[in-house]
């Protein structure tokens, strides 16, 4: 009995604590988020989790702008489906936040935590002529490894002018922070880019991206001295583009059996140094090299298939 008891108490101490599951509802009025008293915010709810819970997401539309801290790391945030849950901006944070630093931003999931994760929900910014630059989901340079899935994510703004401020909209922009995997998502709307990567190692897997007002997806440099290398980008259907579908700046990157068609430029372009200045400042500065470009399909782009300006990249015809 004495070895029984001895077993269970070390059983007790050498497990992980349980992470705490957090309720958000439309409607909901409670204050610490149980199911049987949600939160009516998902805000107020991320403020009260330690890192490793988790956020469920009723249905609903949620009109607010909401920030992940440094200290909410391993937090999972799940809707009910991109149908059914909403994350809609309310216009701007309550403490007003600039990117970069004399330009003012709605951002309406800014995550600042590493290892966090995001899934089955719709980020929108909704109709209504921009006063700010528009982020769908910024994630930080602190924020690694977060992944994204089975997203929706969308804007709709409105007037002659859409992009008030430059730089301009991005639909997922990933600064600095390696490791992110952004999966199984639309991303459409008039976002200027849908997917913006100044960083590395980024996997970007089976999304639909569709009709971004400049550029799909983007492998940039922030200046012609950093890196932008290791990101894996396969599966994706890349269309509707104002410019290039697929546009690789940095070194070292797999682009692999995409669908980039219909593109207002290229349907992938590797940039070189002057030779094409429509790529993404510094771009025309940019020196792609040693990237591999295999089996991807880009039919009816205005100005052709795959374009290389770069220096030893590996391009290989689509089957």
């Amino acid at each position: 009995m004495k070895h029984i008891i001895h077993t269970v108490l070390l059983l007790a101490l050498t497990m992980p604590a349980y992470a705490r599951m957090l309720f958000v509802e439309a409607g909901g009025t409670g204050t610490v988020c149980e199911i049987s008293e949600p939160c009516g915010s998902v805000q107020q709810a991320v403020d009260q989790t330690n890192a490793g819970d988790h956020i469920r997401i009723g249905t609903g539309i949620f009109v607010e702008n909401i920030t992940i801290p440094l200290d909410k790391a391993n937090l999972v945030i799940a809707g009910n489906g991109q149908a059914e849950t909403v994350l809609q901006s309310a216009g701007a944070d309550g403490v007003p936040k600039f990117a970069p630093a004399d330009v003012p931003v709605d951002i309406v999931l800014d995550i600042f935590a590493p290892d966090v994760t995001v899934h089955r929900l719709t980020i929108i910014h909704p109709e209504g002529v921009p006063t700010k630059r528009d982020i769908g989901i910024f994630i930080r340079p602190t924020a690694s490894n977060v992944k994204l899935a089975n997203l929706e994510v969308q804007r709709l703004r409105t007037g002659s002018v859409l992009e008030p401020t430059a730089p301009g909209s991005r639909g997922l922009f990933v600064i600095r922070a390696t490791g992110t995997d952004i999966r199984n998502s639309t991303l459409h709307g008039n976002y200027q880019d849908h997917i913006h990567l100044p960083t590395s190692q980024t996997t970007v897997l089976n999304n639909d991206i569709m009709n971004a007002t400049r550029i799909g997806i983007v492998v940039i440099q922030e200046t012609p001295e950093t890196l932008s290398t290791g990101h894996v980008i396969r599966g994706n259907h890349v269309s509707g583009s104002g410019s290039d579908g697929i546009q690789i700046q940095g070194d070292d990157n797999l682009v692999q059996a995409n669908r980039s068609k219909n593109n207002g430029g290229y349907g992938i372009v590797l940039c070189g140094p002057g030779l094409f200045p429509a790529c993404v400042p510094p771009g025309d500065t940019a020196d792609a090299s040693g990237n591999v470009v295999l089996g991807n399909r880009t039919p009816g782009n205005t100005l052709g298939t795959v374009a290389d300006y770069g220096s030893d990249n590996t391009i290989k015809p689509t089957p």
